[in-house]
């Protein structure tokens, strides 16, 4: 029995590095996508973060019966879950007993507005 009749089990070494390479040439396409979508998953995590944190604040405005209490939801600040501080900035206009006063709120974060409401809240 020569070489040319026995049955060939398995890759060769050639067979191998051609196969690694063709991944390697994959993977490198693919990292650019993966990079990208990993940052815009974080951005978005701190976008919702911030939504959160205005919505908590306009019901606790809400909540308030004063309009000399209301100011105080304005300037507070929080951490998100990458340890970077949030701070809440805004006015309140129209505000008197037994009407509707316009409480704006945003979020920033290092200058950077994340996100920005603008709500009608009743006082008693």
């Amino acid at each position: 029995m020569n070489g040319l009749e026995r049955n060939q089990v398995g890759l060769s070494l050639v067979e191998v590095v051609i196969a690694m390479l063709l991944l390697g040439l994959i993977a490198v396409a693919i990292l650019p996508a993966l990079w990208q979508g990993i940052q815009l998953s974080s951005q978005q995590s701190s976008t919702a973060t911030a939504t959160r944190f205005l919505n908590s604040l306009v019901e606790e405005a809400r909540e308030l019966e004063d309009c000399s209490t209301i100011p105080s939801v304005i300037g507070r600040t929080i951490t998100d879950g990458k340890g970077a501080a949030m701070t809440s900035t805004g006015s309140l206009s129209g505000c008197a007993s037994e009407a509707a006063a316009t409480l704006s709120l945003s979020v920033t974060q290092n200058g950077e507005t994340l996100a920005t409401t603008t709500a009608r809240i009743y006082i008693p």
